[in-house]
């Protein structure tokens, strides 16, 4: 089987180190490239980006260290890094790189669908913190340690507004890749038709896996989400073999 790299997005306030367990679980021919944004992680000290399109420019930038025009690859992101990576599709076309192998969209809206929840990146500290509580989006102990909440607020602020700020804008054509969405039963922030609704950005093939679990699944199905990566992309490379 030929080598493909799959490049993992994370989801807001999240690293790229949470797709470091799949590496001993994909296929030999996967290489996995987990995407580190500005300003978390290994780039720490680095500026943070609040908008997708600065977001999507600046993995464009990483990308172009690991790929070469032409080489197969994925894309995998969560929550917020659909987004990142449905705008990056369209920068990786314009560069050059070819259409992606395949595209999969876990724990977030078809891009179109608009948030009609109030806007939450500029709340007050102590109403955003109620927030973060409520939402899961950070354990226990971090708001138990003053230094790592210190360090995550202006990260989750910045990735918030990102995704509140995005406005989608139709494209010229659709993905010409198949999609495969991924959706939490329980998440209260996906409902499963928004997750389905990814079907109306891709002419070709589209599937939809559910799982029994919130917006954070990801953690928890570690085992069945890499069965379905290494499934998906052996159908895509028979595919595309068989239609060149």
């Amino acid at each position: 089987m030929a080598p493909i790299t799959l490049f993992f997005i994370p989801y807001a306030g999240g690293s790229a180190s949470v797709s470091f367990k799949w590496k001993k679980l994909l296929l030999p021919h996967i290489k996995l490239v987990p995407l580190e944004l500005a300003g978390r992680g290994i780039r720490s000290g680095e500026p943070l980006k609040d908008s997708i399109e600065e977001m999507s420019e600046d993995l464009l930038r990483q990308i172009s260290q690991e790929l070469v025009p032409g080489d197969p690859y994925a894309i995998y992101g969560h929550s917020m890094g659909t987004m990142i990576a449905f705008e990056l599709y369209y920068k990786l076309l314009a560069g050059g790189y070819g259409e992606p192998a395949h595209l999969f969209v876990s724990g977030g809206r078809a891009p179109h669908i608009p948030r009609n929840l109030p806007w939450l990146h500029d709340l007050p500290a102590d109403q955003f913190r109620t927030h973060l509580r409520r939402y899961g989006q950070l354990s226990e102990a971090i708001f138990d340690n003053q230094e790592l909440y210190d360090y995550f607020m202006p990260v989750l602020r910045a990735d918030f507004k990102a995704v509140e700020m995005y406005k989608y804008m139709d494209k010229a054509a659709p993905l010409h890749c198949p999609i495969t969405a991924l959706t939490g039963l329980t998440d209260n922030t996906v409902a499963l038709q928004d997750a389905e609704a990814w079907a109306q950005h891709t002419d070709q093939q589209f599937r939809v896996f559910t799982f029994e679990g919130g917006h954070f699944f990801i953690h928890d199905e570690v085992e069945r989400i890499t069965n379905i990566i290494n499934e998906s992309l052996e159908l895509s490379t028979v595919t595309s073999r068989i239609q060149n």
